[in-house]
């Protein structure tokens, strides 16, 4: 499972399809991570887990 900020989805699927794995599973969560205060980093991590859980179980992106 990759979890990638919307400001990168684009390149992660590039990357993805160029490494031969286009349905890799990953979620996408709101850009930034870095340079946030750790709150907010919990605060997205809570907000991305329903998606998480659901991708894990196959019924994600």
């Amino acid at each position: 499972m990759t979890v990638v900020t919307d400001a990168f989805e684009g390149l992660f699927k590039l990357e993805a399809e160029q490494r031969g794995a286009p349905d890799l599973p990953y979620i996408v969560i709101p850009h930034p991570l870095g340079g946030i205060q750790p709150d907010a980093v919990q605060e997205k991590a809570l907000e991305a887990a329903p998606a998480l859980h659901a991708a894990l179980l196959g019924n994600g992106a």
